[in-house]
């Protein structure tokens, strides 16, 4: 009976202190956890600071705007298309006054063609102040000139005395594309490409809402 309760006496004992042990860490422990919320708290706070009114802004570089509007390369290309009939006669003469009797041939060409203009974007000018983008537009440049030989249609008169040479039908196409040039020149092909231009330039700069757009 006096083992027994000795051994009664040692298990009491045993939980005694255990609960004094885990007690006290949960007792620092919190104590702890509590210090460390209240740092954290004071941490942010500091950081989150806000002044009243105030707001971000993006600060814009020069190299931003040029690296987005070399983007545009092809797409400032505009295409007029023309459609030209042009004929010529070429007579041989005799001591250079006096034409020569059947020796007249003739070609007349009908045929459509394109021309191309645009921009070269790396001679683009930016410049960036404050909220303005200041962006100098280059001069406009032919890319291309050329009939469409699918559309050509040709109608000859040829002579024995004076077959028909090849030069004759280049010097009728090259004609024919100076001819075509013009008219869509005269047509405002120049305008369009620089509208486009600057539809294209407003579009990729979009972003930038902040900033004015000033063609210089």
């Amino acid at each position: 009976m006096k083992k027994f309760l000795n051994t009664v006496k040692e298990i009491v004992s045993v939980v005694l202190i255990l609960g004094v042990v885990f007690g006290a860490g949960y007792y620092f422990g919190d104590i702890a956890n509590q210090q460390e919320s209240v740092a954290v708290e004071e941490k942010d706070g500091g950081m989150d600071l806000e002044l009243p009114l105030e707001v971000e802004r993006r600060t814009v570089t020069v190299d931003e705007v040029e690296s987005r509007l070399v983007e545009i390369g092809e797409l400032s290309t505009i295409s007029g298309e023309y459609t030209y009939t042009l004929g010529k006669d070429e007579t041989r003469y005799w001591l250079d006054k006096i034409p020569v009797f059947g020796s007249t041939n003739s070609i007349t060409i009908t045929c459509k063609g394109n021309v191309k203009v645009g921009y070269n974007m790396q001679d683009i000018v930016v410049k960036v102040d404050d909220e303005i983008i200041y962006i100098s537009i280059p001069e406009v440049q032919i890319n291309d000139n050329y009939v469409i030989w699918d559309s050509v249609e040709c109608k000859e008169s040829n002579c024995i005395f004076n077959p028909i040479e090849f030069t004759q039908y280049q010097e009728l196409i090259d004609e024919i594309e100076e001819k075509g040039l013009k008219d869509v020149t005269d047509k405002g092909i120049y305008q369009r490409a620089e509208d486009n231009l600057k539809v294209l330039i407003e579009a990729f700069l979009s972003e930038f809402d902040d900033y004015e757009i000033v063609y210089m």
